[in-house]
C-alpha cells in the first residue's frame, strides 16, 4: 500500500470515527424515545412513522414499504448516479418490540404496559439512522474519495420472521449488491465485537401436531383411543429419534413449547394440539427431521387409533456469512475498535434470525456488538431487565458505515474467495 492510500485510510477511518462519536448523543436520544413507545411486530406504524420523520430531518428521502410498515432510505456519494459507483451495499435495522412487561426504573422505559423492547431493535435502529447520519456527512463534507451507494432497510416484523419478507416484497432489494447488519449482545463488553464465517444463526420451522379419537371416561380408558398417551409417545419419540437421524456434527434442536388437552379430570380427552419448533444449521437437516417427525406421527395414529395432523406453519432459513462481506466487516471492525477487540465466535447461535431472508436473496454479513457496561448492559436478551450500555451504538454505526463505504469498492462479483 502506498504511503498515499495508507494516509486516505487512517483519515476516512478517523473520520468515521469522529463522526460517529459527534452522533452519539442524538443517536441516544432516538433509542431512549423508541424504548418508551415499543410496538409490538406488525403494528410498527408509528414507529416507521417516527424513522421516516428522522430521515427527513437528515435531507434524504424515505420510502415507504407496504401496508406503511418498515421503510427504505438510500444514500449515496454523488447525486449523480455515474459518480457513485456500481455497487449498493444495504444495512439492515429492525423496529419491532416483544410482548414483555418492562421491570426497568430508568426514565426511558417503556410505556406500553406489556410490551418492551427486550432484544435491543430499538439500539438496531437508533445505529441504522447513525449510519445514514454518517455517510449523509460524509458525502457533504466530501471526505470520502471513493464512490459509495448504501440503502438503509428500516424493516418491521423480526421477531415473528415475517419482515424480511415483507421488505423484500416491498422492494428494498432491488439493485443491491449485498447486505450488513448486527445484533447487540449482553454478553460482550461494549466495544468489542463478535465475528463469524459460515453458518451464525440457525434456521427455524414452526409446528403445529393435532390429535383427535374417541374421548371418554376416565374410569374406562381402555373404551378411548387414549390421546394423552399418544401426545405424550409422540413427544418422547420426536425427542429421541430426532437426534439420530442427523449428522452429529449438525446441530438439531426440537422443543414441544405448548400443550393443549383436556377440560377435567376425570375424562380422557378426545382431542389435543401441541405446538413447536425445529431448529438447524443446515436444510438437509431440517429436512430429514422433518421426515422423521412425519413417520413417527404416522406411527402414533396406527399405534392408539387416532387422527395425527403435523404441519410445520413458518420456516426461517439459517444465516449463513459470506465469507467476502464477512471479511470486510471484520476488517472493517478491527479498525474501529482494534484487532484484539474483534473476536471469533465459536459456535453460530440455535437462535432464528429474520436476517436470514435477505441473506438468502444477496450475499450478507452479520456480526454481534457488545453492549455490557460496568454498570449497565448484562441482562440477558427477552428479559424484562433488559438494557444496554449505549456507549455502543456509536461503535455500531461506525463499524456498518466503514464496512458499507469499503464493500462498494469491491468487483460486482462476489464469488467466494479460493480457500488456496
Amino acid at each position: 500500500m502506498s504511503s498515499d492510500i495508507a494516509e486516505a485510510e487512517c483519515s476516512l477511518v478517523a473520520s468515521v470515527r469522529e463522526t460517529a462519536e459527534s452522533f452519539l448523543p442524538r443517536m441516544k436520544e432516538i433509542r431512549r424515545y423508541l424504548h418508551r413507545r415499543p410496538e409490538l411486530s406488525e403494528q410498527e406504524f408509528e414507529t416507521t412513522q417516527f424513522v421516516c420523520e428522522l430521515v427527513d430531518d437528515l435531507g434524504l428521502h424515505a420510502k415507504i414499504a407496504q401496508e406503511k410498515r418498515g421503510l427504505t432510505v438510500d444514500v449515496a456519494s454523488s447525486d449523480d448516479p455515474h459518480e457513485a459507483g456500481q455497487r449498493r451495499v444495504a444495512v439492515r435495522g429492525d423496529l419491532d418490540a416483544l410482548p414483555i412487561q418492562t421491570r426497568s426504573s430508568a426514565e426511558y422505559a417503556s410505556r406500553h404496559d406489556g410490551v418492551m423492547h427486550a432484544c435491543g431493535h430499538d439500539a438496531h435502529t437508533a445505529i441504522v439512522w447513525g449510519v445514514l447520519a454518517i455517510l449523509n456527512d460524509l458525502k457533504e463534507t466530501q471526505v470520502v474519495q471513493s464512490p459509495f451507494r448504501v440503502r438503509a432497510i428500516f424493516q418491521p416484523a423480526e421477531e415473528t420472521s415475517t419482515g424480511g419478507k415483507h421488505m423484500i416484497a416491498s422492494g428494498a432489494l432491488e439493485d443491491v449488491d449485498s447486505a450488513l447488519a448486527l445484533h447487540v449482545d449482553p454478553t460482550r463488553l461494549v466495544g468489542t465485537i463478535g465475528v463469524r464465517n459460515g453458518a451464525f444463526t440457525a434456521g427455524c420451522d414452526s409446528f403445529n401436531c393435532t390429535f383427535h379419537g374417541k374421548g371418554g371416561h376416565s374410569a374406562r380408558p381402555h373404551l378411548t383411543t387414549d390421546t394423552v398417551g399418544a401426545m405424550a409417545d409422540w413427544i418422547n419419540s420426536v425427542y429421541r429419534r430426532i437426534p439420530r437421524v442427523a449428522d452429529s456434527l449438525d446441530s438439531v434442536v426440537v422443543n414441544v413449547g405448548r400443550l393443549e388437552c383436556g377440560s377435567a379430570s376425570n375424562v380422557v380427552p378426545s382431542d389435543g394440539q401441541l405446538a413447536g419448533t425445529l431448529r438447524s444449521l443446515t436444510i438437509s437437516s431440517s429436512r430429514a427431521a422433518m421426515a422423521q417427525m412425519q413417520v413417527i406421527s404416522n406411527s402414533i395414529a396406527t399405534t392408539y387409533g387416532c387422527e395425527v395432523h403435523l404441519k410445520f406453519r413458518h420456516h426461517t432459513p439459517p444465516v449463513i456469512n459470506h465469507p467476502l462481506i464477512n471479511q470486510e466487516l471484520t476488517s472493517a471492525a478491527r479498525q474501529i475498535v482494534g484487532h484484539p477487540s474483534v473476536r471469533t465466535i465459536d459456535k453460530p447461535s440455535m437462535g432464528a434470525e429474520d436476517f436470514a431472508f435477505i441473506a438468502n436473496e444477496v450475499p450478507s454479513a452479520m456480526m454481534r456488538l457488545g453492549v455490557a457496561g460496568l454498570e449497565i448492559g448484562s441482562e440477558p436478551l427477552h428479559t424484562p431487565q433488559f438494557d444496554l450500555d449505549e456507549q455502543s451504538l456509536s461503535v455500531g454505526a461506525a463499524t456498518l458505515a466503514l464496512a458499507a463505504i469499503r464493500l462498494c469498492q469491491l468487483p460486482l462479483d462476489t464469488s467466494e474467495p479460493d480457500p488456496s
